[in-house]
């Protein structure tokens, strides 16, 4: 399995399980579930925010979030 953060911009794939039982909380009340399609639509520059797309709604999520995101 590969981290969120290794995704390439315009690059979509399937989330499988989060790594961290905190972020995992934080990420399913935003509607970022496992199971869900993402979409990584560009990263900030210096390891800043993420930008992704998952169930047709756009996210801002931290660099150190992203890796706890397991994709399959």
């Amino acid at each position: 399995m590969k981290e969120l953060n290794a995704l390439e911009p315009g690059h979509s794939a399937t989330i499988r399980s989060f790594s961290d039982e905190a972020t995992a909380c934080k990420l399913m009340s935003m509607g970022i579930l496992p199971g869900s399609t993402v979409k990584l639509v560009r990263k900030a520059p210096f390891g800043g925010a993420i930008y992704i797309k998952a169930d047709n709604q756009q996210f801002a999520i931290r660099n150190s979030e992203a890796e706890c995101v397991m994709l399959g």
